[in-house]
């Protein structure tokens, strides 16, 4: 497949043409602006996840302009414009990334805050930094914790939210309580059932509790919420109406000293699904499952980042093993992923940054569409290849 030079285009025209329309009078020191613009490249072998059916793709294109303007030292209003591509997880187009309304209380010792509007979320370390090459440790983050097909789901809170930090001991205690909606998409909706003539998925209600605590080499974490979807079907679809309820629990450790450092998370979650796929005569069903990872991680002279990581996913932990798949005609290795990975990030300067990493898979868990799995085009072992080239700027 050729490169989607056209889009990638379009995003730096767009990350360098807003600026410039958006630059009202204002004091310097109210206004910062920045974003970033990615593009990169990925080969599957044995899947066609992400890549389709060619097997490789260069549609992996980022872009984002990120404006926030403080009027006062307590009041700010913050808003973001995205691009972006993501093989056939994610469609190309231009949307809005956050945009709100924010003000923070400065105490004698820390601070307390409140938000409003559409806003990322916090859960586990990387969900509100997870669409900029920068700040995310990977290319592709672990999917047991991160994953891409609910990605939409689990970012987006349209609602309040009211944050905090104090100092504790040596560090800094961080917490945010959200109420509101997660956004969903056509993106979701295919990723999840295949397609979207089938139906579409629409929010009925989040809320969510993180608490983060840190200092020089600890950091802590702990998130819960709760993300309510209902599904409307088309009619000659093959599923029903119904409604999608998950519970999530993350918890969070990382450690650094000298120029390693070492970060696992553990994810748990109930889904209650009724009606979808599910007789009626069956009334809710419910299915736990779980995942973690562990990333090592050694930073090199040079700006050179070497990383390790293994990735462990379980979608029903009373099925580790896929068995209750076979039953239904789908290969038992759909309900289980175990990902090795190996990657590595260079700073050539401090705008510039490229990454490659390459995916050992036995399983496929994380595998589009969930529902309806194809395994004429997935094998149970698959690997994976990516590398991205990202520039970040700031006015």
């Amino acid at each position: 497949m050729k490169p989607n030079i056209s889009r990638l285009v379009q995003a730096v025209m767009l990350s360098m043409a807003l600026p410039a329309a958006l630059s009202m009078p204002a004091q310097a020191n109210q206004w910062q602006v920045n974003g970033f613009v990615g593009q990169g490249y990925v080969a599957a072998d044995g899947s066609e996840f992400i890549v389709g059916e060619p097997g490789d793709t260069f549609d992996v294109t980022e872009a984002a302009l990120h404006l926030s303007w403080r009027p006062d030292e307590n009041l700010r209003l913050a808003g973001a414009a995205r691009y972006r591509q993501w093989g056939n997880l994610d469609e190309s187009g231009l949307s809005v990334d956050y945009l709100f309304a924010e003000y923070k209380f400065i105490l004698e010792q820390g601070y307390l805050g409140a938000r409003g509007g559409l806003f990322k979320s916090e859960a586990g370390f990387y969900t509100s930094t997870r669409d900029v090459s920068f700040t995310r440790p990977g290319i592709m983050l672990p999917q047991s914790v991160y994953s891409d097909y609910l990605r939409d789901a689990l970012l987006h809170i349209t609602g309040g939210e009211l944050f905090g930090g104090h100092p504790v001991f040596d560090g800094s205690l961080e917490w945010h309580l959200t109420l509101g909606d997660a956004q969903t998409s056509d993106d979701l909706t295919r990723n999840v059932v295949g397609s979207e003539a089938f139906g579409r998925f629409d929010a009925d209600g989040y809320w969510g509790a993180d608490l983060e605590y840190q200092d020089d080499s600890l950091r802590l974490g702990l998130t819960y919420f709760d993300a309510k979807s209902r599904y409307q079907s088309h009619l000659g679809g093959p599923f029903a109406d119904g409604s999608l309820r998950s519970k999530h629990w993350i918890v969070s450790a990382q450690y650094r000293v000298n120029f390693l450092e070492i970060t696992s998370e553990y994810l748990h979650w109930d889904r209650y699904v009724g009606g979808v796929f599910v007789p009626p005569e069956l009334g809710i069903l419910e299915v736990r499952g779980y995942g973690y990872y562990l990333d090592v991680r050694g930073y090199l002279p040079g700006d050179v980042e070497l990383f390790v990581r293994y990735d462990h996913q379980v979608l029903d932990e009373s099925d580790p093993d896929g068995d209750k798949l076979v039953a239904t005609g789908v290969p038992g290795y759909f309900g289980y992923a175990h990902d090795w990975t190996i990657g590595t990030r260079w700073l050539p300067t401090k705008d510039w940054m490229v990454a490659a990493e390459y995916h050992k898979i036995d399983g496929a868990a994380w595998v589009t569409p969930i529902l309806l799995p194809n395994p004429a085009v997935q094998d149970e072992d698959w690997s994976l290849f990516a590398i991205e080239i990202s520039y970040k700027f700031q006015w």
